[in-house]
């Protein structure tokens, strides 16, 4: 099977234009009343730690994102770089944004059952992606991985080239946060609601055209290096892996100082293995010396004071109720109970200890020139854009009523039997007019959930080319570099 690698970039910015840009952000971006915006529903933006915490009490916490498809290769550079635990011993949890071309869904059902969190991030990664992307990514993501839709709570816009519709078409989705915003270092508050719109990359001039309030903005911090120049996303690929490990060391000390602000560092996973078969370009470090710096920094940062690997949506939940870090151990959104489910069944665990995942269980999707796993059944054809839950499939999906981690899509049984494991999924229906891909407790065979969404682009002009940031008059703000990797 060809792998292609999609939306894989590293972002540099002028490191003279820093006041420059936040001075733009702070003059075009909505005001936030403190007085009317009160927690748990509305935030303002802010580094100063929520709840009027004080710093020496607030925990730092470490947001470990990864982008695009989720393949066996994509897993090896993860799995190495997530063995580490909090200090409540639970193991550190990361969040994935998952575009569905080329995934392979059996792997997304073994992330969400390890804890880890699913985040929505388009069909076909797009450079402008509109409504069909965003709910048949959500629908694909719920018939095929068995992620509840209630539990797709997050996106990140493809090349980070979000606009004022991508804001609309989420919301209406019942998204609870984005993540494609950048900040610099003034910028880079805690996360804030849209209740007056967004406070970063408001030299786009769309600040006071995207208020949706209650929706979550989760910023992504920037690398800045020695030179004062930021990094986004892959930082490791911008120097050599001592002098990356330094930038990144500095910056985390920095965040743990302004206000405990999230610390994130945001990968491709893509760019953590030698692809077989494809040379290094010249100059560029083997990927084994970049994983194994990042290693070594994760390792330095957990062992920080007060340090805790989150996934996105459990910073919000702790966002909602801020625990002093010294009562962090007992908060029950970081926990880790393994379901003991007493036989095996296709959920993405080890159910009876054997060592193997599903052993014998999932099912193989073979449609020629994409293959990939699942435990809900083989459609007819390959999830697309024009339907992205085909018909055809002889198990049953994750209902409504049970959290995949407990279903057994084959017997058609959830054997959650107490309180302790209970899950309604409570989430708005996915797609237009109550559409809904559930298809709660019945088999695929015979239905199709999922017909491509006929609105057409409109709203706000967007940003058409993903090389290029819009120029303010004498200044070039950004310039983004693409790497494809086929």
């Amino acid at each position: 099977m060809v792998k292609k690698f999609l939306g894989i970039l590293s972002l540099t910015l002028t490191c003279t234009l820093l006041g420059v840009v936040n001075r733009l952000e702070s003059a075009e971006a909505a005001a936030c009343d403190p007085t009317a915006c009160q927690p748990p529903k509305c935030f303002c933006p802010s580094v100063n730690p929520p709840g009027g915490l004080p710093l020496e009490k607030t925990p730092q916490f470490f947001l470990l994102t990864f982008d695009d498809s989720v393949q066996e290769g994509t897993l090896k550079g993860k799995s190495i770089l997530i063995c580490m635990k909090n200090p409540n011993g639970c193991p550190i949890r990361a969040t994935y944004y998952v575009s569905i071309q080329y995934t392979d869904f059996s792997l997304v059902t073994q992330w969400y059952a390890a804890g880890n969190e699913v985040a929505d991030h388009t069909m076909t990664h797009p450079q402008d992606p509109f409504d069909d992307e965003i709910i048949g990514c959500k629908k694909s993501l719920n018939a095929f991985a068995g992620i509840p839709n209630g539990k797709i709570a997050g996106w990140r816009s493809p090349f980070l080239n979000w606009q004022p519709k991508t804001f609309d078409v989420i919301a209406q989705q019942g998204i609870l946060y984005d993540s494609s915003t950048t900040a610099l270092t003034d910028d880079a508050t805690w996360p804030y609601t849209m209740d007056y719109g967004l406070y970063n990359d408001c030299w786009k001039g769309f600040c006071d055209t995207t208020i949706h309030p209650g929706l979550f903005e989760i910023p992504m911090a920037a690398i800045i290096d020695d030179k004062g120049t930021p990094h986004l996303m892959d930082p490791h690929l911008d120097g050599t892996p001592d002098v990356v490990k330094g930038w990144l060391q500095d910056n985390f000390l920095r965040h743990a100082k302004q206000g405990k602000t999230p610390f994130g560092l945001f990968l491709h996973p893509a760019h953590l293995n030698q692809i077989p078969g494809v040379p290094l370009a010249p100059g560029a470090t083997d990927p084994a010396k970049n994983l194994q710096m990042l290693e070594e920094f994760l390792d330095w940062a957990v062992a920080q004071p007060d340090t805790w690997f989150v996934t996105s949506q459990q910073l919000l939940e702790w966002m909602k109720n801020p625990v002093p870090a010294d009562q962090l151990k007992d908060f029950a959104p970081f926990s880790c109970q393994v379901p003991k489910i007493g036989k095996e069944i296709c959920n993405g665990l080890d159910d009876d200890g054997n060592g193997q995942v599903d052993e014998g269980l999932v099912q193989n999707c073979n449609f020629n020139t994409v293959v990939w796993n699942t435990c809900y059944g083989c459609p007819s054809e390959n999830p697309s854009l024009a339907n992205p839950v085909p018909k055809g499939g002889d198990r049953f999906r994750v209902p409504t009523t049970c959290d995949s981690v407990w279903w057994d899509p084959i017997a058609n049984q959830c054997l959650c039997q107490d309180a302790n494991c209970a899950y309604t999924d409570l989430s708005k229906p996915v797609g237009n007019a109550g559409d809904n891909s559930t298809n709660a407790g019945g088999s695929n065979k015979g239905t199709n959930n999922g017909q491509p969404n006929e609105n057409k682009k409109s709203g706000a002009s967007s940003i058409t080319s993903s090389n290029t940031m819009t120029l303010i008059p004498g200044f070039i703000i950004a310039s983004i570099f693409m790497q494809w990797i086929f």
